[in-house]
């Protein structure tokens, strides 16, 4: 019998779980869903003039809403910069 001791068995747990994010983390990356990001055009994405943030806006709207400093921006604005 193979005589297993406390640290051992800590790396193995360790080891065990970290094996296992791992895999997670490779089918979350590569799994169809989130190619939704990866198909958008260039025209879905926009640049808030006052805090430069990019994000995608698949609605079309004539007036956009910047989602971190929740600026209004006119499309005026977004097809200037294109």
């Amino acid at each position: 019998m193979i005589p297993i001791d406390l640290s051992l068995l800590a790396s193995i747990f360790t080891s065990a779980l970290l094996l296992l994010v791992l895999g997670r983390w490779i089918i979350y990356t590569y799994s169809s869903s989130h190619s939704v990001i990866f198909e958008s055009k260039r025209e879905d994405l926009i640049i808030c003039p006052y805090c430069t943030h990019l994000f995608f806006d698949f609605e079309k709207e004539k007036v956009k809403v910047c989602p971190r400093c929740e600026s209004y921006i006119a499309a005026e604005e977004t097809k200037e910069k294109h």
